[in-house]
Order: structure tokens, then C-alpha cells, then sequence
């Protein structure tokens, strides 16, 4: 596989092998405690590495493997690949996550800060929308490094794998999807869904403002002097609860936050689905303030939604976009979405995208 580019973190670098790197490969690769506990047999000669790195190097190869090069001592000290999940045949952007690390290295959170690196990359530029990872049920180190990079664990395999000695073992295995990976982004940037009686009134009007002449989306906040602000809230509150004599559905609205408290985008989720929204509204309609575009607050967004969404129950998500608004395809695409099929509806083109939860059916 073409690498498209190098990752580089503040202690390592990673980049495509080179044939120079065999004397390096072959240095931790012959280790006896580092191929097994990766699945591969430790290498006996330079030769063989040599033959390893041209494999790596491959560009008929669908994985991607790369070496991890030490910034202070410019060795390449152990690899991080990803490569299609053969476990999870048809399902799309399916990848799986695979490293190994010289043993001098051990014990010092270099592999967990490549992994994170990797991580990023898979989501934010391959767009995977679930990335694996398994390890061998004895190997602590490996699950230390899998629980810290935020995995879930799914499960351990009987009878999972063949080694190269024919020994046949377990496999613990974990996963994480692209809703999961962008919730975890959210919360190291300190970002949360708060309802609007739990924003300040200043910062609320302050929102409305930043919209200027263009819409507000989602729709149902009104600019200042199209609807009072108390009445706004009386209503909003009001159409969390099902009435019978309403014709509006039932919905909880969210604007998305900062540890400032500056309101950065707002999310409605509703709770079922009409027969237009079915069509073209979906479960979920959100909008980011013009300012804080590009910034990658949406996928953070849609993803915490999501999350109050399988709360309430709600398995599978419908997400809808208009054709020509590609950014917010990329978002919905980002936290995992599907396209099932486009619709036409009033002369427009839409998108209908299904989002299935963790866990779900």
C-alpha cells in the first residue's frame, strides 16, 4: 500500500521501512520475548528481515506497516501496521491495528504513544469506521497499551489462531468504532452537551447573533426579536414530552460546549421518527456556529449525540444531509454513517445515511 504520509510524535517517528532498516529489524525481530507475542516467528538472519521489509515495502500489499523510529537515537525500534479486518468481510472501512517493539524499549508508553498517533490517522484521514486489535490472553503489556488507546473489549476467542509452530491459542478481542473514537476526542478537548437552561443566557444570545443573516440550524432557535429567549426555553422544555395534541415530535435539544462555556453548535435528537422525518429529517439535525467551523467540533458533536441517542434506546440512527452540503456528509461518514440511498423531496437531493450503535441490531 502508497503511504500518503509519516506521523511524527514528540518521542517517535513513523515512516515506510527502508532496506537500510534491516539491520535494525533484525536486531529486535530475533528477540525471542517480542515475534511471539506478536505471532510471528523470531527472525534467525539479516536475510530474512530483508525479506520482511520487502513485504512491508509491497505497494500490491493491502496493509500499511510503519516503522517506528526512535527521535533520539534515529533507530527504528518497532512497527505499528493496519490492515483490513479479514474478520469482518463486507463490512465497510473495517481495519485492524497490529505493533511490535524492541524489548529494550518496553515499559515506557512509547507503543501507546504510536498507537494514538495511528489511531488519529485511521479515523481522521482513512475515515475506518471501526478499527481492532487483539492480543494474546498471557500478554499483559500488549492489553495495557490496548485499554489506555481507549479499546473496548468485545470478547476472548477459543481456538482464535494458528502460530507458526502450529500451536493453536485464544485470542482477546477489542474494537473501536468511529462515534467511539470522536466521543473520546470530545472529551480530551473538554467538550459536552449541555441543555439550553444549562447555558447562560448571555452566551445563548451571543449565539443566536453569530449567525447573522445566515439560517440558524438546527431550526429552532429564532434570532433576537423573532422570539423572545424565556419563550424559546418554555417551549423547547415543552417538546421533550409527548403530547397528544401536538403534531411536533418529541425532541431534546443540546448545545455543544467548551470548559469556557462559549457555545460552539447545537444538536437536536429526536426521539422517533415521522414519515418525513424518515425521509429527509432523520434522527439527529445539527448546525455549528459559523466562527468555529473547520475545527472538527462536528464529528465531536454528532458523536455525543449519538451517545444520548443509544441512551434513549435509539440502536440505529438516521442521519440526513442535502447533496451539495459535502461537509456534513464527511462528518456523518466520519461517526460511521452508511449511506443506504438519496431521495428526492421539493425539487432537492438528499442523503440518508444510517449510523448503527455499538451494541446494537
Amino acid at each position: 500500500m502508497v503511504f500518503e504520509n509519516a506521523i511524527s510524535t514528540r518521542r517517535v517517528f513513523l515512516r515506510p521501512w527502508k532496506m537500510e532498516d534491516a539491520e535494525d529489524l533484525f536486531e529486535y525481530a530475533r528477540d525471542p520475548q517480542v515475534g511471539p507475542n506478536a505471532g510471528w516467528e523470531p527472525h534467525e538472519t539479516k536475510e530474512e528481515s530483508r525479506a520482511v521489509i520487502q513485504l512491508f515495502t509491497d505497494p500490491e500489499k493491502p496493509a500499511m506497516v510503519f516503522a517506528m523510529e526512535d527521535r533520539e537515537s534515529g533507530r527504528v525500534i518497532g512497527s505499528v501496521g493496519i490492515e483490513p479486518d479479514v474478520r469482518r468481510p463486507g463490512v465497510e472501512k473495517a481495519l485492524s491495528l497490529g505493533y511490535a517493539l524492541s524489548r529494550s524499549y518496553w515499559g515506557k508508553g512509547l507503543m501507546t504513544e504510536a498507537c494514538e498517533a495511528v489511531i488519529d490517522y485511521v479515523f481522521q484521514t482513512r475515515q475506518a469506521k471501526i478499527l481492532s486489535i487483539t492480543h494474546y490472553p498471557e500478554n499483559d503489556r500488549s492489553r495495557r497499551v490496548i485499554e489506555k488507546c481507549g479499546f473496548r473489549f468485545e470478547g476472548r476467542l477459543s481456538q482464535a489462531t494458528v502460530l507458526y509452530n502450529g500451536d493453536v491459542r485464544d485470542l482477546c478481542f477489542y474494537s473501536m468504532t468511529a462515534a467511539e473514537y470522536y466521543r473520546k476526542q470530545a472529551e480530551k478537548r473538554g467538550l459536552s452537551l449541555i441543555l439550553p437552561e444549562e447555558a447562560k443566557r448571555e452566551e445563548i444570545e451571543v449565539y443566536r447573533e453569530a449567525w447573522g443573516k445566515e439560517r440558524i440550524i438546527p431550526g429552532s432557535l429564532k434570532r433576537r426579536g423573532e422570539e423572545s429567549l424565556d419563550e424559546w426555553l418554555k417551549q423547547n422544555i415543552a417538546g421533550r414530552s409527548f403530547r397528544e395534541d401536538s403534531k411536533l415530535v418529541t425532541s431534546h435539544t443540546y448545545f455543544l460546549t467548551d470548559p469556557s462555556g462559549a457555545l460552539l453548535g447545537a444538536v437536536d435528537l429526536r426521539h422517533h421518527l415521522t414519515d418525513a422525518l424518515f425521509r429527509t429529517g432523520g434522527h439527529i439535525g445539527y448546525g455549528i456556529r459559523p466562527s468555529c467551523r473547520g475545527k472538527n467540533y462536528a464529528p465531536c458533536m454528532l458523536a455525543l449525540c449519538l451517545e444520548k441517542a443509544k441512551e434513549r434506546g435509539i440502536e440505529r440512527v438516521l442521519v440526513t444531509c442535502r447533496e451539495e452540503n459535502r461537509a456534513s456528509a464527511a462528518v456523518i461518514e466520519a461517526c460511521g454513517g452508511v449511506m443506504e440511498n438519496r431521495i428526492e423531496e421539493n425539487g432537492e437531493c438528499f442523503r440518508r445515511y444510517w449510523i448503527a450503535q455499538e451494541g446494537g441490531k
